[in-house]
């Protein structure tokens, strides 16, 4: 998202009506005569040191919630509780003074960040690069019996542990169901190792070595065939070659702002941003301001924003997939990706904190349950057996070791045909970044039923990457 005016506004806002509270507190407290408010106060004072010490926990010592959680479940880390709350029991005047003494110190930077607000919002400062989105294309007739293919990848699915390895206590139904109906790949590996390399290769079907952000708008690539640097807007992409053949395409997705990169050839497009990066931003001055208090909380408020992330970009998707209007639709989903959001012992959204495996397993359930939301939609609308249906992932869980101490780059990687069709399995290496042209293939009618898929394959084989010695989380 871009950084508006009714954010900055917002801040600026959220700071002075919170120094203005603090104020009011501390002048009724100093004239209060109760040592028990007094008390009080000082605790709530040492506690506002909690969300910037919480800050600094996560983006500077990269602590996690449940490293933190196994210390103080420690003998040592009970001990060094009981001593904090003992201390601050007996000595809670020096804590709260302590506390204001830093306070003092850090208090210049809350008017630096006025100053910088002041001339942003009077335009004297640009803190980011201006963007504009392009317009999208517009929408063509539709061909009678023209092909339709809804791709679906579900970020971080891993082959392994969603199909071969399965947690016992782990019920899927919804991709069990799928497995017996598609051609199932079982050695299937994506086109990079991260979700900034694999969606551009996905689908520009380049295999890419490496990802840069160049500004709000542009991605540089590495191509890792020809060593080539690129922008990823410059590729020609599939829904550039499913406009020219006149089909209509669509996109639902997170993390990338797809509009901005491929939107001369989408004809609908919703992205979501990548949860972490727009915490503190919003529309309105009014959602601007609940998110920049929302981050005092800063674990649960993260949750809360994917958790939303994931009911919204399931919502967009789907009103297409139930829309013969367009003929690809392209559905870049959350789920299983972390943070865990989603309970799957109670059906039930959290926000509580689960640690990495539990959030994983409890997301793959998600990720089951969207599928079966998009399939009844589309069998309710008459579009599921007419559709060619592609689900597969972008790469494999990368934390996966924290469960067993195995990492597998290994992701499913499925294709159901229009109509009635039996299993199949398909064992030869897969790289997916032949999706683009098996989808082309689909759309030009030069592929119409499952055994042409599986003779297609064999003829466009693409080795994969080797797996990286270390991999950043995007």
């Amino acid at each position: 998202m871009p950084l508006t005016r009714k954010s900055l506004l917002a801040l600026a806002l959220n700071l002075f009506w919170l120094a203005g509270l603090v104020w009011l507190v501390i002048r009724a407290v100093r004239r209060s005569q109760s040592r028990w408010s007094r008390w009080v106060c000082e605790a709530v004072f040492f506690l506002l040191w909690l969300p910037p010490l919480d800050f600094c926990r996560r983006f500077l010592l990269d602590i996690s919630p449940g490293q933190l959680l196994r210390f103080f479940k420690q003998p040592l880390g009970i001990l060094a509780l009981l001593v904090l709350l003992v201390c601050f029991t007996w000595k809670h005047r020096w804590f709260a003074r302590a506390a204001a003494v830093a306070t003092a110190i850090m208090s210049p930077l809350a008017f630096i960040n006025l100053v910088g607000i002041a001339l942003a919002i009077r335009g004297l400062e640009h803190p980011s690069h201006q963007i504009t989105d392009p317009p999208l294309a517009p929408l063509s007739p539709v061909r009678e019996g023209q092909a339709r293919v809804v791709w679906i990848i579900f970020d971080e699915a891993d082959q392994r542990l969603g199909f071969e390895q399965r947690p016992a206590n782990l019920q899927m139904p919804e991709f069990d169901r799928f497995v017996h109906e598609s051609l199932y790949a079982t050695n299937a590996y994506p086109p990079g190792t991260n979700t900034l390399e694999s969606l551009p290769g996905l689908t520009t079907g380049q295999r890419i070595l490496m990802a840069s952000i160049k500004n709000a708008r542009e991605l540089e690539l590495t191509l890792a065939d020809t060593g080539k640097v690129v922008l990823w807007e410059d590729l020609p992409s599939v829904f550039d070659s499913a406009r020219a053949l006149g089909v209509n395409t669509a996109l639902v997705g997170w993390h990338h702002p797809y509009d901005r990169v491929l939107g001369r050839s989408l004809n609908y497009c919703s992205w979501y941003p990548f949860t972490e990066y727009e915490l503190v931003r919003g529309p309105t001055v009014g959602g601007a301001m609940l998110n920049q208090l929302g981050c005092l909380a800063l674990e649960f408020h993260l949750r809360g924003v994917f958790a939303g992330i994931c009911r919204a970009s399931l919502a967009d998707s789907l009103a297409l997939v139930t829309n013969s209007t367009y003929g690809l639709v392209f559905l870049h989903l959350p789920p299983p990706h972390t943070p865990g959001v989603f309970n799957a012992a109670t059906g039930r959204f959290t926000v509580l904190d689960l640690t990495a495996v539990q959030g994983y397993f409890g997301n793959l359930a998600l990720a089951d349950r969207a599928l079966r939301t998009l399939r009844k939609a589309m069998e309710a609308s008459g579009q599921w057996d007419r559709t060619w249906v592609i689900l597969s992932a972008d790469h494999s869980w990368r934390d996966s070791r924290r469960y067993d101490g195995q990492r597998d780059h290994r992701i499913p990687f499925l294709i159901k045909a229009p109509g009635a069709n039996q299993p199949a399995i398909y064992s030869p290496e897969v790289n997916t970044v032949v999706t683009k042209d098996l989808v082309l293939s689909i759309l030009r009618g030069g592929v119409t039923n499952q055994q042409q898929a599986i003779v297609w394959l064999d003829a466009h084989p693409a080795p994969r990457l080797p797996p990286p010695a270390s991999s950043a989380n995007k």
